[in-house]
């Protein structure tokens, strides 16, 4: 897809918000929400069992055939063999679903953001350490229904934890990094560490894209609500926040949570594309075109 419709507001899935690390921002201001427009969620909304182990998983862990892959494998490479070579359980990518780790494991199937909490959850309970990154990669564009929603990506690594009462061995210490989708020329492109915080908002902002495009309107915006708290940094929470009031009807709600975004990344051009045809929607054409041509300046149609 070369051209954007910009009629219809943009989700993103996965995005990241890229720079140098900064002190944390401040809470978002209450007058960016309006729960009592919403209704209750129909299910818990929150991140607090996102890496929690279910009974199942638990068994796999202590079962003979798991245990006979770490020995012969190692840790890091048993695990990874055990999840995705063996075909007694091997998992899936399924692009279209954000599970935590339990979720993904019942369900055998989840997207790379899916995986790498799942694989994180099984590597912590075996005592590795597990790093996030998000994978600069091409941004890709689909459409569901009047919705456009572009997909980042993340992988994770692998490593020992240090011993703290012995000398550093730097031969122990590399790092297995696991990518689930890997795009061709995978280990050249640039990535950047992420935090739990942040790993936290990309679900919670993932698990509001997913219900707003199935028109469960209220749970999104809890789950929207939920990831900007989780990570107030994020433009890409407030953008989602901001689709939301849209379809809700709530303009001038979308139109504060979208300068969120853009107080968060002046850049943002998610953010921008979502803003300008609001703008003009509200009365305002002057300020639209202005931000339509710094959107044009920014990255200028193709020819």
């Amino acid at each position: 897809m070369k051209r954007l419709l910009h009629t219809l507001p943009l989700l993103v899935l996965l995005a990241v918000l890229a720079g140098c690390a900064s002190p944390p921002p401040p809470a978002p201001p209450p007058s960016l929400f309006l729960d009592a427009a919403f209704a209750p969620p129909s299910e818990t909304i929150g991140a607090a069992d996102l890496f929690t182990l279910s009974p199942a998983m638990q068994a796999y862990l202590r079962s003979p055939a798991f245990k006979a892959l770490l020995r012969t494998q190692g840790r890091e490479r048993g695990l990874l063999d055990a999840l995705y070579r063996q075909q007694d359980l091997k998992l899936d990518y399924d692009a279209n679903a954000t599970r935590p780790a339990a979720g993904t494991y019942a369900a055998r199937a989840g997207n790379c953001l899916s995986l790498v909490i799942m694989t994180a959850a099984f590597a912590r309970e075996l005592g590795l350490t597990v790093r996030y990154q998000a994978v600069d990669v091409e941004d890709a564009w689909r459409r569901e229904g009047t919705l456009y929603l572009v997909a980042a990506h993340v992988n994770i690594a692998l490593g020992h934890r240090k011993p703290r009462d012995l000398l550093y061995d730097d031969k122990a210490d590399r790092e297995l990094v696991v990518d689930f989708l890997p795009p061709p020329d995978a280990a050249r492109l640039r990535t950047r560490p992420l935090n739990e915080a942040e790993l936290v908002a990309l679900f919670l902002n993932n698990r509001a894209a997913e219900t707003l495009v199935q028109g469960r309107i209220d749970d999104a915006y809890w789950c929207a609500r939920a990831a900007v708290h989780a990570n107030p940094a994020s433009p890409t929470a407030y953008n989602t926040l901001g689709v939301i009031y849209q379809h809700h009807g709530q303009l001038a709600l979308a139109e504060r949570a979208y300068r969120a975004a853009l107080g968060r990344d002046p850049d943002n051009l998610v953010a921008m594309q979502n803003l300008w045809p609001l703008l003009a929607r509200l009365g305002r054409p002057d300020e639209a075109q202005a931000l339509a041509q710094r959107v044009a300046h920014i990255r200028p149609p193709p020819l």
